[in-house]
């Protein structure tokens, strides 16, 4: 007990937002235990998990180039027991899952899944760095937020208003995390996405423009929550912008240009999404990076607005503190002004 209280920070605000991380992701680990089970069930009686979406994607890049965005079964599909679902992300997200194909379907999914929760430090420290300095309140809400997202999804409908009912009604697997645990159970990435989407906003606070770039063209594999991210990635990027902004150009050229010469896949992707909607159904697991990004933007704009409003009543109290100063002067200086007019006048006197 001693040794973890050397450790942790001598300031009363950061140990708390210390204990706050700590409890939020041993929240999450519990909500990964509750979820392993579901990871070796498929969605539905027809349909494997969204991972498979990838795990199939990869296997194509390599044996069916073309074929990438194609639905459904083609041959020399890897094996699946179901239909394996369709991969609608940017290919360069593929060289990220290319690993996972030395292994079966269903390890790779488990392995995938346990990456995301060995990143879930990392996601804390990117948290803690960028709000350890805000208001308390801010600050615990927007580690809870991120790291656990116990947050319902909006607007609430009846379906989602009973989802909540259930959550906090009963002890069961979505108690404390309905997002994070559908994200495990599915294997879907968003997880992964929110490390990349909050790893740009730190590395813009500490001023390592091409580090954010590289987290930010990392982020864009699905683009919707990497555009929603983006201004306050600006935001955090604001000292040094145009490397930043340079820095992201060239890892989003390198990563995703190959493609449109490699079988044509960047070209599929985008004929794939023109006829598909922009906007589609929100799933649990897509709350955990629009959440994110949203809470984080809240923070800064409290800490923007409480700073403004600290510089208002600080230019406010010099002035008036100067304007007394000179009042007080100048009352002084015709006192002795008076003063120095008598005695002049009574050393005349004397003299005639």
């Amino acid at each position: 007990m001693e040794t973890v209280r050397k450790l942790l920070p001598t300031d009363r605000k950061k140990r708390i937002i210390l204990i706050v991380i700590a409890a939020a992701l041993a929240l999450n680990v519990i909500t990964f235990v509750l979820a392993y089970p579901g990871m070796f069930e498929p969605s539905n009686p027809t349909l494997e998990r969204d991972f498979s979406a990838y795990y199939n994607a990869g296997w194509r890049l390599y044996n069916n180039p073309s074929k990438i965005y194609v639905s459904g079964p083609l041959p020399g599909d890897y094996p699946f027991e179901l239909r394996a679902q369709t991969f609608k992300y940017v290919p360069s997200f593929l060289l990220l899952i290319s690993p996972f194909l030395l292994l079966s379907y269903q390890d790779a999914l488990v392995a995938f899944n346990i990456l995301q929760l060995a990143l879930m430090p990392v996601l804390a420290f990117f948290v803690y760095k960028l709000v350890e300095d805000k208001n308390l309140a801010l600050a615990i809400l927007a580690c809870i937020v991120v790291l656990i997202n116990p947050l319902p999804s909006l607007p609430l409908t009846q379906a989602a208003s009973r989802t909540l009912y259930y959550r906090f009604t009963s002890i069961n697997p979505q108690t404390f995390s309905w997002s994070y645990y559908w994200g495990y159970v599915c294997g879907n990435a968003h997880v992964l996405q929110t490390v990349f989407l909050v790893g740009a906003m730190y590395f813009g606070f500490v001023k390592k423009p091409w580090l954010s770039g590289l987290m930010f063209a990392l982020s864009a594999f699905d683009p919707r929550f990497a555009l929603l991210a983006f201004p306050l990635i600006l935001w955090y990027n604001r000292k040094t912008l145009w490397r930043f902004v340079g820095a992201s150009a060239v890892f989003l050229s390198a990563m995703n240009l190959p493609f449109f010469f490699y079988h044509g896949i960047g070209f599929e992707l985008l004929r794939a999404n023109a006829n598909s909607d922009v906007l589609s159904q929100m799933y649990a697991y897509d709350w955990i990076p629009l959440y994110a990004v949203l809470v984080l933007a809240i923070a800064e704009v409290f800490t923007l607005l409480s700073q403004s409003d600290w510089q208002l009543k600080t230019s406010l109290k010099t002035k008036f503190r100067s304007a007394f100063r000179f009042s007080v002067c100048g009352y002084s200086m015709a006192g002795l002004s008076d003063v120095f007019r008598e005695k002049t006048r009574i050393e005349v006197d004397f003299a005639i």
